[in-house]
């Protein structure tokens, strides 16, 4: 019975010795596996650091490059910004030397009627090679704005100065013969109202003729201290009310001192007191004419200043330089001044 009992533990003692044993052998083929395993993620991983570097140097050499690129350009650029600078100061030296000894070659006022007659020689130009440039200019507008930049160039430098010296408040038209034969402006009397060239075997003419025929209504005011002038036209020939306003302003006083302040404050008060005048007499005309197309001043400038204040706002209002003496001019003289035009010999 013990002999059984005895063989038997022997059995069972044999059997848990040989599966430990091979439970060790499978173990170690396990760790082996798993030390390929990682060996191939080592030499894949150093495989990716490889190509990461090689990245990384491609880059950083791309960069290198790129900044020795941007050093190179940036030098580059300040060359060519000094060499603008220096290029613009001189063109503007020589511009201003230029400007200093161009000059018109004339300037005279023309009368309506005179008008007509230059506008019928100007008609009768005419040029089969086409070359005849004709352009308006409304108020504040330039050459440059109108006419592409090829064109431009074919209308010499002094003729585009002189243009951009002139400073019209009814803006300019350019009778250019681009092989200067005619080369002049005409200020109208009243305001051009949109742009527009043409280049052909005439010149334009027709928009003027135009513009010069209509009937504007029109208020006229000359300004001066102690004598104005305050008129309406109807139909800009001739004027249907007119006024002529006089006060008694003290002349300029030359002493200086007390003696001379108190005389400026004096002579002050009498413009003032004309100027109201003035204003209450423009009151009753804007009363009787309610529609009225444009308004021309003309006169001192400090007065033209106070009245444009008391003026609708709608109103369009031309500020118009002129030299008449109200209280030596009739209506009509004064109407056919302020209607005169301005021709530039360019």
């Amino acid at each position: 019975m013990n002999d059984k009992k005895t063989k038997k533990e022997a059995s069972e003692v044999t059997k848990k010795g040989l599966g430990t044993f091979i439970g060790k052998i499978s173990g170690k083929e396990q760790l082996e596996l798993e030390i390929d395993r990682l060996n191939s993620q080592v030499v894949r991983l150093e495989l990716d650091l490889r190509g990461a570097k090689s990245q990384l140097e491609k880059k950083e050499a791309l960069a290198r490059q790129a900044v020795a690129d941007r050093q190179e350009a940036e030098a580059l650029l300040n060359q060519e910004r000094i060499r603008t600078q220096t290029l613009s100061h001189e063109l503007e030296t020589v511009r201003t030397e230029s400007e200093g000894k161009l000059k018109f070659r004339g300037i005279e006022t023309l009368s309506p009627q005179a008008v007509q007659a230059y506008l019928s020689k100007l008609k009768s130009f005419h040029a089969p090679a086409g070359d005849l440039l004709t352009v308006y200019l409304p108020p504040d507008t330039r050459l440059s704005d109108v006419l592409s930049e090829k064109l431009l160039e074919r209308v010499e430098e002094e003729t585009r100065t002189l243009l951009d010296r002139l400073d019209s408040e009814t803006g300019l038209i350019l009778f250019y013969d681009l092989h200067r034969m005619v080369c002049e402006a005409l200020a109208p009397p009243v305001p051009i109202a949109s742009q527009a060239w043409q280049l052909g075997h005439n010149f334009e003419v027709a928009l003027l003729e135009e513009s010069l025929s209509k009937d504007y209504r029109m208020l006229v005011l000359i300004l001066h201290a102690g004598e104005s002038f305050i008129g309406f036209a109807p139909d800009a020939r001739v004027f249907d009310t007119e006024e002529l306003i006089r006060s008694s302003v003290k002349e300029k006083h030359s002493k200086g001192g007390f003696s001379q302040r108190r005389f400026e404050r004096l002579r002050e008060e009498d413009i003032a007191h004309h100027m109201d005048k003035v204003v209450e007499a423009l009151d009753r005309v804007l009363e009787e004419n309610r529609f009225i197309d444009s308004v021309i001043l003309s006169g001192d400038f400090q007065l033209i200043g106070e009245i444009r204040k008391r003026l609708p706002l709608n109103l369009e209002v031309i500020e118009k330089p002129s030299d008449i003496r109200v209280e030596k001019a009739g209506g009509e003289e004064i109407l056919r001044a302020v209607l005169s035009s301005r021709r530039y010999l360019l």
